[in-house]
């Protein structure tokens, strides 16, 4: 069995030194819009259309198919494929289905403002408002 020494108790030099909590506050994060207007949701500046999102496999039968769904005009089919069967939350056919782009891109944009607004991470409402208009 290997002695125990003093040199042998210690953490290794590369260990990461221990977590202290930050007990220092801050006044929160402020934001001025870049590629938003104020009054003007960003959902209104993408022209959008809807389409239907179809998947076959190579014998030509369907594998995924969701019609109506919402994208901005200038996205491509295969992006609009790929979103509406892999990021679209639901159960198609389903109200709780969402329809497109806009509910998706709402859905992660809000959710991570809520999460920064109740971590404290923004410095105003307004400054949490302004970051979730840029990020959507």
């Amino acid at each position: 069995m290997p002695e125990v020494t003093e040199k042998t108790k210690k953490a290794p030099e590369s260990a990461a030194p221990p977590t202290v909590p930050n007990t220092r506050k801050s006044a929160g994060l402020q934001f001025r819009r870049l590629f938003t207007k104020a009054g003007v949701s960003p959902y209104d500046e993408i022209e959008w259309e809807l389409r239907l999102a179809q998947i076959t496999d190579a014998q030509g039968n369907v594998i995924f198919e969701q019609k109506d769904v919402e994208v901005p005009k200038d996205w491509s089919m295969t992006a609009t494929n790929i979103v509406a069967s892999k990021y679209l939350h639901g159960t198609i056919g389903t109200p709780d289905r969402e329809t497109g782009v806009r509910q998706l891109v709402r859905r992660v944009a809000e959710t991570i403002r809520d999460w920064g607004k109740a971590d404290g991470y923004f410095r105003s409402d307004e400054d949490a408002a302004i970051f979730h208009d840029e990020l959507a």
